[in-house]
C-alpha cells in the first residue's frame, strides 16, 4: 500500500476496560501539526484495515501517541486493543486535518471541549508552546461518564506545567 509506513509499538497503557493509549516509534521524516490525524491500521486477514486517529503526542515528540476506545466487536479496535510493545501498526505518511492553530480564530481564550477519546487532538494542542503565544488562556474541558475515563489527568496537571518547552509561559 502506497503512502503507508509501519511503526513499532513502544508502549501500551490500558486506562480502564474501555480506553487505551499506545505509543509508536516515529520516523524522523514524519511531521504533523498539533491537532492533526492520520490513518492507523493493522493487517487483518491479509488486508490492511485503517481508521482515522488523532495524534495525541506533541509535534516535537520522538514518539507518536494515540488514544482509543475499546469496541469489543469493532472491525479494527477489537484487534488494536490487543497490541503490545514490539508489535507493528501501519499509519499513513501524511497527517491531515483542520483542527490546527492556523485555522483557529484569534481571541483571548481558547476553549477545548471534548468527550472520551475526543481528548486526543487537544492533548497535542496543549503541548504546543506556540498555542500559548496566540491565546491568553487555554481552557480544556474533558467530559466523561466515569472518573476512570479521565485519561491523561496526571499529564495535564503535573507533566504539562513542568514541561521545559513552556518555561517562557510560567510567569503568566
Amino acid at each position: 500500500m502506497r503512502n503507508v509506513i509501519k511503526e513499532c509499538v513502544t508502549f501500551v497503557h490500558h486506562w480502564n476496560e474501555t480506553l487505551f493509549s499506545f505509543k509508536t516509534t516515529r520516523q524522523k521524516s514524519f511531521t504533523f501539526e498539533s491537532g492533526q490525524f492520520v490513518m492507523i491500521g493493522l493487517e487483518l486477514a491479509g488486508k490492511p484495515l485503517m481508521r482515522a486517529y488523532s495524534i495525541a503526542s506533541a509535534n516535537y515528540a520522538d514518539e507518536l501517541e494515540f488514544f482509543s476506545i475499546k469496541v469489543p466487536d469493532g472491525a479494527l479496535t477489537s484487534e488494536l486493543q490487543k497490541i503490545q510493545a514490539g508489535d507493528e501498526v501501519m499509519l499513513t505518511t501524511r497527517a491531515t486535518g483542520t483542527l490546527v492553530a492556523g485555522y483557529l480564530q484569534p481571541g483571548k481564550n481558547l476553549y477545548l471541549l471534548s468527550t472520551g477519546t475526543g481528548l486526543a487532538p487537544f492533548m497535542s494542542i496543549i503541548q504546543d508552546p506556540n498555542i500559548y503565544d496566540q491565546f491568553e488562556k487555554i481552557i480544556l474541558v474533558h467530559g466523561v461518564r466515569w472518573a476512570s475515563e479521565l485519561a491523561y489527568q496526571q499529564e495535564i496537571e503535573v507533566g504539562l506545567p513542568n514541561n521545559p518547552f513552556f518555561w517562557r509561559h510560567r510567569t503568566r
